[in-house]
């Protein structure tokens, strides 16, 4: 009896074997972190500030995003659109953050306001104006130009007035009337002098103004070094800095002392600014 194993036909079909599970696909976490980092840059790109910010963030988006569209295995949308918008979000944060900047700058200058002097000129007389036209002068009230003392000049701060200013005859050699008007002014050091300037003011503003505060007066001598009011104390007769706060209209007069180098004393300028951080306007030594 063979005792050997024998295959039997039963005519059934063979089934076929199993195909494999599908797997899912991977995940390019690269990618989804480029496009979520792009999106919230493109954001913060439109907030004042932020933009700042947010152009470093596009930045490490764009590098992320790069590197997810080079590997080649993981290439796929979502890393191309990660890298355009975190690009795009790194060209409007620098437009945005200029922008925001340049429009902050402005606000500021406009509304601090730099100080302007308009300055009323002596009349001419009859014989200048019939003389021939000259030359049109440089801008009066520099160094290079001083205006003529006499000449009132209006102080403005933010585009509103706040100052008549109209300095007197100057005394370039002082020295007698600071001796007499107090014992304790100090004297003259050597090769120098007390010059005294007298200033008619009038506040014109809205609010009210402090000549201590506001004007300041100083000499700037022929060789270019400047001298000013509390460089060396004196008290002089009808001090300036003795008046208080003034209103709206109220006017006064007082005198300023400045010690100023006796050489080519006549050549210098005075120079008068009608605030704090006003500009200076220049006036003739005498």
């Amino acid at each position: 009896m063979d005792n050997s194993q024998q295959t039997v036909d039963t005519g059934a079909p063979t089934p076929p074997p199993a195909a494999p599970a599908p797997q899912a696909p991977a995940k390019n976490g690269l990618a989804t972190a480029s496009l979520v980092i792009g999106i919230l840059a493109v954001i913060g790109a439109f907030i004042p500030f932020v933009n700042y910010g947010s152009g470093l963030l596009a930045t490490v988006g764009a590098v992320l995003g790069l590197v997810a569209v080079i590997q080649k295995a993981k290439r796929n949308k979502t890393a191309f659109a990660g890298l355009i918008i975190s690009v795009l979000a790194i060209i409007l944060s620098v437009t945005m953050a200029v922008a925001y900047t340049a429009g902050f700058a402005a606000s500021v200058a406009d509304s601090v306001g730099s100080d302007s002097v308009a300055v009323d000129e002596p009349a001419a007389d009859d014989d200048e104006l019939a003389a021939e036209p000259a030359p049109e002068p440089a801008e009066s009230g520099t160094r290079e130009n001083p205006a003529a003392l006499g000449t009132m000049i209006n102080v403005e701060e933010s585009g509103q007035p706040v100052w008549e200013i109209t300095p007197g005859k100057s005394i370039l050699d002082a020295n007698s009337v600071i001796a007499d008007a107090n014992m304790f002014n100090d004297v003259p050091d050597a090769g120098m002098v007390w010059a005294m300037l007298p200033l008619t003011i009038k506040y014109v503003g809205t609010e009210t103004g402090n000549p201590l505060i506001d004007i300041s007066v100083k000499f700037v001598s022929a060789a270019g070094t400047t001298h000013e009011q509390f460089d060396k104390s004196a008290v002089t007769p009808n001090d300036l800095s003795s008046l208080n706060e003034m209103y709206p209209g109220a006017s006064a007069t007082g005198n300023v002392a400045v010690m100023i180098p006796i050489a080519d004393a006549a050549a210098g300028t005075w120079a008068v600014a009608g605030s704090m951080f006003g500009e200076d306007f220049f006036f003739a030594a005498q």
